[in-house]
């Protein structure tokens, strides 16, 4: 598949979330309908055109009643917004659905801006990690939709072990906006640099001290303590098309390892592929020091820029 071939537009996969349904659709006031936003219910359009529709019929009716509309729809139920969607296990509402105003929520909402404790399912391709439930940009960062609509992103295992270890990671402020193919972070070692790029557009929201101060932090584990920063992404679905997901993924590494392979053999002058893995399967942990003819700049072009 083509690195810039865009495919249709997907519904987020929130990184361990067992269920996918709509927290509308699990209370009964639409018909049952995956969820579209992450769980990010209160930035959701289709959560503003449910509300707008139960008030406009409210309009109608003489007797009105002065309760707001997200609590009248959810009454029934009782359950807070995080039991329906899976969040929690079980809560019940003390707050007459407003969320805005929720203790509750703020601390789950405050909980999303930390790394997750379960750690990602890996599986190998080529003698590489690749996460489940991860999506890969082209230039090899890697993004994880958690929930409430936040991005963990992060340096994927491939350029990790291309590069390897690092004498520093500079990252965006707090703050700072981001775009998808544009340099995000960049990879610091003995005076060589390489920019790395955001796999989503958005704005930074939190920054991983740990791992700009233990840079080898991030070859260590890339899919856990080795992520970089958090997004609040500003156009996920559309961003998400053009990153690849799932056994794509997984297809996608076996050809850059193919690759690579290849740009080995041609500036070695060797016919016989040049051994890229470890006894055991596993892929070298720092192919910049066992081939370094292949020189920086090229490998950072090759496999982080090019399109």
């Amino acid at each position: 598949m083509k690195k810039n071939e865009q495919k249709s537009v997907r519904q987020p996969v929130v990184f361990s979330m067992t269920n996918d349904q709509c927290v509308w659709g699990r209370a009964g006031v639409i018909k049952p309908t995956k969820c579209v936003n992450a769980f990010d219910c209160l930035g959701c359009s289709m959560d503003h055109q449910v509300l707008t529709n139960f008030e406009q019929k409210r309009k109608l009716d003489v007797k009105t009643d002065p309760r707001p509309p997200r609590m009248l729809l959810l009454m029934n139920q009782g359950k807070c917004r995080h039991m329906l969607s899976g969040r929690i296990a079980y809560g019940l509402c003390s707050q007459g659905y407003n969320c805005v105003k929720c203790p509750f929520d703020q601390m789950i909402e405050d909980a999303s801006y930390l790394p997750n404790l379960k750690p990602p399912m890996v599986d190998a391709a080529s003698g590489y990690h690749v996460a489940r439930d991860h999506y890969y940009h082209f230039g090899h960062s890697w993004a994880r939709v958690e929930y409430g609509g936040r991005v963990r992103v992060g340096i994927d295992d491939f350029a990790l072990r291309l590069l390897g270890p690092q004498d520093e990671i500079e990252v965006p402020r707090l703050g700072a906006a981001v775009g998808q193919n544009s340099p995000q972070a960049v990879l610091k070692r003995s005076g060589k640099e390489a920019p790395a790029l955001s796999p989503v557009d958005g704005k930074v929201v939190a920054i991983n001290q740990k791992v700009l101060n233990k840079t080898t932090t991030a070859n260590e584990d890339p899919y856990g303590e080795g992520w970089l920063m958090v997004i609040q992404p500003t156009s996920l679905r559309n961003n998400l098309k053009n990153l690849f997901f799932g056994q794509e993924s997984l297809a996608w590494i076996d050809d850059e390892f193919f690759r690579l392979q290849k740009l080995v053999g041609e500036v070695r002058g060797e016919e016989r592929p040049y051994p890229m893995a470890a006894t055991g399967g596993e892929a070298l942990k720092d192919i910049f020091a066992e081939v370094p003819e292949i020189g920086w700049e090229r490998l950072v072009n090759e496999f982080l820029h090019s399109l």
